[in-house]
């Protein structure tokens, strides 16, 4: 099964829907708990992803997910390059949101195959790779900004496992230094 049949136009949004759907189904056959964010992606974020139950001493670790889908992903040795949009990598490089983002990006062929019907299933075609961009420097460029997604981070349970119990607890807060006692030291 395959998108190339479809407009050019038609076909991103067909695509980044199948992402967003990629991601649902990925978590749901790992028993992670997911639900789409809100109605409009406003703060860059498609899918919220919580893992019921205690990682790292939380109760219900969450992140919040926002998923690209492409036929332009390229490999660089161990990691996959993407160009993520500026105003993305803005939003998802910055360290004050209270619930820490992730950046998805499932890669598709070029041919736009999605789906393949074998006899024991039906399997998803594609690449998937995730990663934080949180802390990262901002971009000078108002278009584009190439970001790279490590091979060996999926959306598999391991995967999710590393992604929940390192991004969906919280950290600790940067706080001022303050001398309550105002004596000068």
């Amino acid at each position: 099964m395959s998108l190339a049949h479809i407009p050019q136009g038609e076909r991103n949004l067909l695509q980044g829907d199948f992402g967003e759907a990629w991601v649902h189904t990925a978590a749901a056959g790992c028993g992670i708990d997911h639900g789409t964010h809100a109605t409009v992606d406003r703060i860059k974020a498609d899918i919220r992803l919580t893992h019921s139950g205690i990682i790292g001493g939380v109760r219900n670790p969450s992140v919040l997910v926002q998923v690209k889908t492409t036929i332009d992903l390229r490999d660089h040795d161990t990691h996959w390059a993407y160009d993520l949009d500026a105003a993305t990598h803005e939003v998802l490089r910055q360290t004050d949101h209270q619930t820490r983002r992730i950046l998805a990006v499932i890669g598709l062929s070029e041919d736009g195959e999605t789906l393949r019907l074998e006899q024991d299933g039906t399997l998803l075609v594609g690449q998937t790779s995730w990663v934080s961009l949180e802390g990262l420097d901002a971009t000078d460029s108002t278009s584009t900004q190439v970001v790279y997604l490590p091979k060996d981070q999926v959306l598999d349970p391991d995967g999710f496992q590393a992604m929940l119990s390192t991004y969906g607890v919280p950290r600790s807060s940067q706080v001022p230094e303050v001398n309550e006692w105002g004596d000068g030291s």
